[in-house]
């Protein structure tokens, strides 16, 4: 197969990296973490007054900044490298995830939020398994 006949499923694992940017950056950035976490569990407003959320604990933001930081590493490792293995294996991290959010609603009474990002987890997690298909 030509090279550029992958250019197609590259894309579609970049435009997936780089909506996971979007959304992580400001999860790894002092301050203005935890306001994007607010928004995050408040559904954007639609659940409540982000600052509902507010002030969080400091171990709380501790993590967000980290996992903050883990996640800009890993989605852009993605964007600037769209492989075939990398695809596959945000697409196993996007199903235990997408379990996860499940888990923290049903079983921990966690914001109803995270049912908009399970259907998101779940949609890049399709679209990458096509793409990474595409580059056998």
């Amino acid at each position: 197969m030509q090279p550029h006949a992958h250019a197609p499923a590259r894309t579609a694992i970049r435009i997936v990296a780089g909506f996971d940017l979007l959304a992580t950056v400001p999860l790894a950035l002092p301050v203005i973490g935890g306001w994007w976490l607010a928004l995050l569990f408040s559904g954007f407003g639609v659940l409540g007054a982000p600052a509902e959320w507010l002030p969080w604990p400091a171990s709380t933001l501790v993590f967000c900044h980290l996992a903050g930081v883990l996640a800009v590493l890993w989605n852009g490792a993605r964007f600037l490298r769209p492989e075939r293995w990398l695809a596959l294996s945000d697409s196993a991290g996007r199903v235990a995830v997408a379990a996860l959010f499940v888990y923290g609603v049903l079983g921990l009474g966690a914001s109803p939020a995270l049912w908009l990002f399970v259907v998101t987890e779940l949609a890049g997690a399709v679209v990458q398994l096509l793409a990474a298909r595409r580059l056998r």
